[in-house]
């Protein structure tokens, strides 16, 4: 089976995921996107999109690799949950707009 529906959560301050979403389709393909201000926004958000025929997730770096595999285990393990990485490097970066200590992981 082919990959035709994607989804990437985001997290941020004051996002409603009833509100703050966007799907962007082809013919092909199809990529939601929905914007969440909690990891347990983001739980009803993923399950709500497995239940649409979404075939995987990826959330964003506000999100921890703990947290992506409590919400990969919250679906029944039927859709992979990926989150996106940063490189130490980068992660110096971010701590600097976020104002925190940079983390070695």
């Amino acid at each position: 089976m082919a990959l035709t529906q994607f989804a990437m959560i985001i997290k941020g301050p004051g996002y409603d995921p009833a509100i703050h979403r966007a799907s962007i389709n082809s013919p092909l393909f199809s990529t939601t996107i929905v914007c969440v201000s909690s990891f347990e926004e983001a739980v009803v958000a993923a399950q709500s999109l497995t239940e649409q025929g979404i075939q995987l997730i990826e959330l964003c770096g506000g999100f921890s690799k703990e947290q992506a595999s409590a919400l990969h285990v919250s679906l029944a393990i039927t859709v992979p949950v990926g989150v996106v990485q940063y490189s130490f490097e980068e992660q110096q970066s971010l701590a600097k707009l976020f104002g925190k200590p940079a983390s070695p992981h």
